[in-house]
């Protein structure tokens, strides 16, 4: 599924803390490592000589300078049994990362969320944001902690897998699939539901609104019917996954915010990965995967493996998928805490 793994880097500690991540996947893997560092320079025009000479020189001083930090890195990484290619392309960071991306198929992208600013390095934090939006390979995200060396030893148990009950979530299954077997994780399902008072404002109901005739208990069950119909649509993913050979699947429907409620689950199971998707279907039953995703990489302490979703507009596809239960009225958007 991947054919090698491109790692953006700025000369900082913060940005090396992808490192274990990578030496992980590309061993496990056994596919080429791509290690990348920018730097852009200002070209003012002018017509001196003297100055074209004082640009090629610069030039060739920051080039020398990415090419010889990189080695050290190349040194770091070795033991692998894979090749690892160096480049330091002239430009601005994110263009040029999400166009050696595009230059082959397959690319995964592999970075830290900050690093150390100046002339020649990039500003990994905005660089970073601006690749998870624009770029269509998958990328691996790290949350840099502090410019001290990350010498631990990478220890993931455990895939969390968001999903809102639409199909551009659910392109996520066979990265997810694919790195359980690689890594032999095991992947847990996880379904966000709106909070209960945010489906009742939803619905023009209150649970003490004695004037809309809405009983509690008749209330509650409606509650019960969404939480089976959501347990239900996990359960088809469940299949799903072991079909795709992955051998260990739990089940969980959580209702709140989304990003807090994905950030919590993160910080309740140590050594987790999320694998999400940047796009959803929003609406009163669903949440938008794009601002999800961004602030789940923003604070979880955990990985964060993104996939941009692509949507299938046919009738075919929109028929033939599966709900939990939001596209009707009755069980839109909730869901229990199965914990």
């Amino acid at each position: 599924m991947y054919k090698r793994i491109l790692v953006p880097l700025d000369g900082s500690k913060l940005a090396e803390q992808v490192l274990p991540y990578v030496r992980v996947l590309a061993k496990t893997c056994q596919v080429p490592i791509i290690l990348l560092k920018a730097f852009d320079l200002i070209h003012p025009p002018s017509t001196d000589p003297s100055h074209s000479v004082y640009m090629d020189r610069l030039f060739n001083h920051y080039r020398s300078d990415a090419e010889l930090y990189m080695g050290h890195v190349k040194n770091s990484l070795g033991g692998l049994g894979v090749p690892i290619y160096i480049i330091a392309p002239e430009g601005d960071a994110a263009v040029r990362i999400i166009a050696e991306a595009e230059r082959e198929p397959g690319t995964l992208i592999a970075m830290a969320t900050h690093g150390r600013s100046g002339i020649p390095r990039i500003v990994m934090g905005s660089v970073t944001n601006r690749v998870l939006h624009a770029a269509t390979d998958p990328i691996l995200i790290v949350l840099a902690s502090s410019e001290e060396d990350f010498t631990g030893e990478v220890d993931l148990k455990t895939i969390i897998v968001p999903v809102d009950g639409s199909p551009l979530a659910e392109q996520v299954l066979s990265h997810a699939a694919h790195l359980a077997q690689l890594l032999g994780l095991a992947v847990t399902l996880l379904r966000v539901t709106p909070p209960m008072e945010k489906y009742q404002g939803a619905m023009g109901v209150s649970r003490i609104d004695e004037a809309s005739g809405f009983q509690f208990d008749t209330y509650e069950g409606l509650i019960k019917e969404a939480d089976e119909r959501a347990l239900a649509y996990l359960g088809g993913l469940e299949k799903d996954l072991y079909d795709l050979g992955v051998v260990s699947v739990t089940k969980r429907v959580v209702r709140g915010q989304a990003d807090n409620t994905i950030v919590d689950l993160t910080r309740q199971m140590p050594g987790n990965l999320v694998v999400m998707t940047t796009h959803g279907r929003s609406g009163i039953c669903r949440w938008v995967l794009g601002s999800v995703a961004d602030g789940v990489v923003r604070r979880s302490g955990n990985p964060v493996f993104v996939i941009r979703s692509v949507e299938k507009s046919s009738a075919k596809n929109k028929a033939a998928h599966r709900t939990d239960g939001d596209q009707k009225p009755v069980g839109a958007g909730i869901g229990s805490d199965t914990r």
